[in-house]
C-alpha cells in the first residue's frame, strides 16, 4: 500500500507539474519579448482555464503591441507632414535670417520630441539566448555618432575594451548608448568653449560589463538625480541650456530593464556628468554566439 501510494503520489506530481513548467516557459518567452506557443487549453478544469487565460493574455499583448505600432506611425505622419511644409513656407518667406533661424531651431526642437516620443512608445527587442559581441556594437555605435558630434563642433572619445559579452538585443544597446551621447551633447556642453567633450568607456568589472559616457559640463546636484529618471523630467536650464521631452533616460532605464541591467548618474560638478550602465556578463560556451546586423 505504502509502494502504491507513493508511485500514486509521484504520477500526481508529474501530472500538476508539467503544466506549470510549460506555464513557465511560455512566461519566459513573453517576457523576453518573443511570441509564446499557445498553450494547451485541456486537461483538468483548474489547469485548462488558466491556460486559456493566459494565451487570451498572450493575444491581447500582440494585439496592442500591433495597434500601438499603427499609432505611432500615424501620429508621426500627421505630425511631421505639417512641420515639414512650415518649413518650406518659411524658407520661401521674406523674414529675416535671424528670425528664420530662431523658427528652424523652434520647429526642429518639436522634431526632437516628436523623436523622443516615439522612441519611448517603441517596445524592446527580442533578448538573445546567447551572447552578442558588445564592444563591436559599442564600436559601431562610435563610428557613428563621432562624425555626427564633430558635425555640431563637439569632440567624441572612445575606450572600448575588446571580448565584451552579453545578453542584449544589439539594436537596443544602440539605442541607450545613442540616448546616452544625445544626452551629453545637448546637456553636457562646457561653459569655456560651449562645447561638449564627449568619452564612452567600456570595461568589464567581474561579472558586470560597464558603459559610461562621460561629459564636462556644469553636472547636476544630487537630489535632482533621481527626478530627472522620471518621465519627462529635464535638467535646470542653468546646466542645460536647451529643453527636450525629458525621455532620454527613461528610455535607456526602461531596455535596461528588460536585460537585468541599470543606470547610475554620477554628477561630478564642475567636472560634468558621467552616465554608467551596467549589464550582465555573458560567459561564452562551446557554441557559436549570435552575431548582429
Amino acid at each position: 500500500p505504502v509502494l502504491l501510494a507513493l508511485i500514486g503520489a509521484a504520477v500526481s506530481v508529474r501530472f500538476v507539474n508539467r503544466p506549470l513548467a510549460q506555464l513557465a516557459k511560455v512566461s519566459q518567452q513573453l517576457a523576453r519579448g518573443e511570441t509564446p506557443s499557445p498553450l494547451p487549453e485541456k486537461g483538468p478544469a483548474e489547469i485548462r482555464d488558466m491556460n486559456i487565460a493566459f494565451n487570451r493574455m498572450a493575444r491581447d499583448i500582440r494585439q496592442t503591441e500591433a495597434d500601438r505600432e499603427i499609432m505611432l506611425a500615424g501620429i508621426s505622419h500627421d505630425l511631421r507632414t505639417p512641420l515639414a511644409r512650415m518649413r518650406l513656407e518659411i524658407e520661401m518667406s521674406n523674414v529675416g535670417d535671424e528670425t528664420r533661424a530662431a523658427i528652424d531651431e523652434d520647429l526642429a526642437q518639436i522634431d526632437h520630441s516628436i523623436d523622443q516620443l516615439m522612441e519611448y512608445a517603441r517596445p524592446a527587442g527580442q533578448v538573445p539566448e546567447q551572447g552578442i559581441d558588445v564592444s563591436s556594437v559599442l564600436r559601431e555605435v562610435y563610428d557613428r555618432e563621432r562624425s555626427h558630434t564633430e558635425s555640431l563642433g563637439s569632440k567624441l572619445e572612445a575606450h572600448i575594451e575588446s571580448n565584451l559579452f552579453a545578453c542584449i538585443n544589439a539594436h537596443d544597446l544602440k539605442r541607450i548608448v545613442g540616448n546616452l551621447i544625445e544626452n551629453a551633447r545637448r546637456y553636457g556642453r562646457t561653459p569655456e568653449d560651449d562645447r561638449a567633450h564627449i568619452e564612452l568607456v567600456a570595461e568589464q568589472r567581474g561579472a558586470i560589463i560597464s558603459i559610461e559616457v562621460r561629459d564636462r559640463g556644469r553636472g547636476i546636484a544630487a537630489n535632482e538625480i533621481q527626478r530627472l529618471l522620471r518621465p519627462f523630467s529635464r535638467g535646470e536650464s542653468a546646466r542645460t541650456g536647451v529643453s527636450g521631452a525629458g525621455l532620454g533616460l527613461s528610455i535607456v532605464e526602461r531596455l535596461l530593464g528588460h536585460v537585468g541591467g541599470q543606470l547610475e548618474l554620477i554628477s561630478q560638478p564642475p567636472g560634468g556628468l558621467v552616465a554608467r550602465i551596467e549589464i550582465p556578463k555573458y560567459r561564452p560556451r562551446s557554441y557559436p554566439l549570435e552575431t548582429h546586423d
